[in-house]
């Protein structure tokens, strides 16, 4: 997959805050889309969601949910 391929990878992408308290699945911080990618792999859980905070040090927000081919 190239990176301008991301219309039919399921990942739903935002901007904007993060409400950490309503948000009921595993989440993670990550400086990156691609460091959220690679955490999802290594826990074998599904990337659901990335939201863009542009908050520093680490602006993205990593959304997951259980990987249902496991």
């Amino acid at each position: 997959m190239t990176g301008n391929d991301r219309s039919n990878d399921g990942i739903e992408r935002v901007e904007g805050t993060f409400d950490y308290l309503s948000e009921e699945r595993y989440w993670l911080p990550a400086a990156s889309e691609e460091r959220c990618q690679r955490i999802g792999r290594k826990r074998k859980m599904r990337l659901v969601k990335v939201v863009d905070t542009k908050k520093e040090p680490l602006p993205i927000i990593c959304i997951f949910e259980d990987d249902p081919d496991e």
